[in-house]
């Protein structure tokens, strides 16, 4: 049996940014755990963020 996987995300410096920071960082964690059909499900969410991120 696999152990479990703890992803602990980072405290962000700016604390207006908490949510928007901790949202990408979950959705990164999931596309990193996801399987190859998962993945494309995550990625569309992750590409609302782009304009916020380029």
């Amino acid at each position: 049996m696999s152990e479990p996987i703890t992803i602990t995300p980072q405290n962000p410096n700016i604390p207006e940014q908490d949510a928007f920071i901790l949202e990408l960082q979950r959705l990164l964690a999931c596309y990193q755990l996801a399987s190859k059909e998962d993945r494309q499900i995550v990625w569309a969410a992750l590409n609302k963020y782009v304009p916020h991120i380029i």
